[in-house]
């Protein structure tokens, strides 16, 4: 097992072994779900950057303006269907078609050609973009309907990036996130030890928290807490107290589906250190930032040992639709009819439509442009700030000990 990880974390591939990969044996079946979907970690879609990326049988260009405004359209030029992320570039706060200059403001509008003759009444597909915890959000609904929720601030120091790999493997997004779900996997496959752990779906609720302590591969002598939050069907965001007080290790999972049976796997850690207690504080102002990206990338190669076992795992595994589970495993059977609310059936086969570009954009979890209102009734999970009156029912949270 140690050998395929490390080749799959060298390559940044899973190469063919014996084993053929999940959407080649089992062509897949299962739709795709609603809601935000990462697309690239922040530092990726920099001021002036262009970028595209496959997103649900199709693609969406992703851009910032030099003011910061970030934007995610449809990639091709209601003029004559260039490709904007190929070729694209952006003067000022507007995007411009390399085909013949057409050009388009934020809100989508074309504002002027390359003619300097009046513009025609064109406008690009934007979608719902959202930007939170380091990371950059689409949202897709099957319908078209407009976001329904936020994903939830941490805040983290957004100084700091993440230290991150993506890789493209076979799976879907429920499978990836069952993970968080599936307890018995955590000492069988991770080495885990002494594992004590809380938490089960809420039903109705997008955002669900489990709570753990154990002792690890690395740290044995040390017990360690977890906080993992799971947002919809596409993110897994762990926290780790560090000893002592020192700080936390963040780490984020993102599961996004591209096309039938496939997905992009984006894996970032990023460690915010308390403080450095063996230097003299001015000296330990100055240095805590670049000591604690230093420590963060070794803790990335280190963490994607553990996430390329399970990234094995999801390649080739076949989705059992009733599984024969047993004590022991976990809440699965309730994620997986928590799960059931991010279906819509009949769901429309493909990717992006116009229907579900609604032109909204939203920074830090907000809504932010064309009449998306923000959401009231906020509260909180697990000390995070959330939307659409999520919260944890504690008389229904699972505990169990491995």
């Amino acid at each position: 097992m140690r050998s395929l990880v490390k080749q799959l974390l060298r390559n940044r591939e899973i190469r063919r072994h014996t084993a053929a990969p999940a959407d080649r044996l089992h062509p897949p079946t299962r739709p795709d779900p609603n809601g935000w979907f990462c697309v690239a970690f922040s530092d990726e879609v920099r001021p002036g950057a262009i970028t595209t990326r496959p997103f649900l049988g199709g693609e969406v260009v992703v851009y910032r303006t030099p003011r910061g405004l970030l934007r995610a359209v449809r990639p091709r030029c209601p003029h004559l269907g260039a490709h904007l992320g190929v070729g694209g570039t952006l003067d000022g706060e507007e995007i411009v078609c390399p085909f013949h200059r057409f050009a388009f403001d934020p809100s989508g509008a074309c504002v002027r050609t390359g003619y300097d003759l009046p513009p025609p009444k064109a406008t690009l597909t934007q979608f719902p973009v959202c930007e939170a915890n380091g990371s950059i959000y689409v949202w897709r609904h099957a319908l078209g309907l407009a976001p329904q929720w936020q994903v939830p601030i941490f805040g983290m120091d957004e100084r700091q990036p993440f230290s991150h790999n993506t890789f493209d493997i076979a799976g879907h997004p429920q499978d990836v996130i069952e993970n968080a779900f599936d307890w018995g996997h955590l000492p069988a496959l991770h080495g885990l030890r002494d594992l004590v752990i809380e938490g089960a779906p809420v039903m109705g609720e997008p955002i669900s928290t489990v709570t753990a302590t154990a002792r690890g591969t690395v740290m044995r002598q040390s017990r360690q807490s977890y906080t993992l939050t799971v947002i919809g069907l596409a993110t897994i965001a762990a926290r780790t107290r560090l000893p002592n007080g020192a700080g936390d290790l963040y780490v984020m999972l993102h599961a996004t589906p591209t096309t039938a049976g496939r997905i992009q796997l984006r894996f970032g850690t990023k460690l915010e250190l308390a403080g450095l207690p063996f230097l003299p504080e001015r000296v330990a102002r100055a240095t805590a930032l670049p000591v604690a990206r230093l420590l963060g990338a070794i803790a990335q190669r280190v963490a994607s040992v553990d996430t390329g076992a399970d990234l094995l795992m999801w390649h080739h595994q076949e989705h059992v639709e009733q599984p024969k589970l047993a004590r022991g495993d976990g809440p699965i059977g309730r994620y997986r009819q928590w799960a059931r609310q991010f279906y819509t059936d009949p769901t429309p086969s493909g990717g992006p439509t116009d229907a579900a570009a609604t032109g909204t954009s939203i920074t830090n979890g907000s809504p932010a442009a064309n009449g998306v209102p923000a959401v009231n009734g906020s509260s909180v999970v697990n000390g995070w700030p959330v939307a659409n009156g999520s919260s944890v029912d504690e008389r229904k949270a699972g505990r169990s000990e491995v």
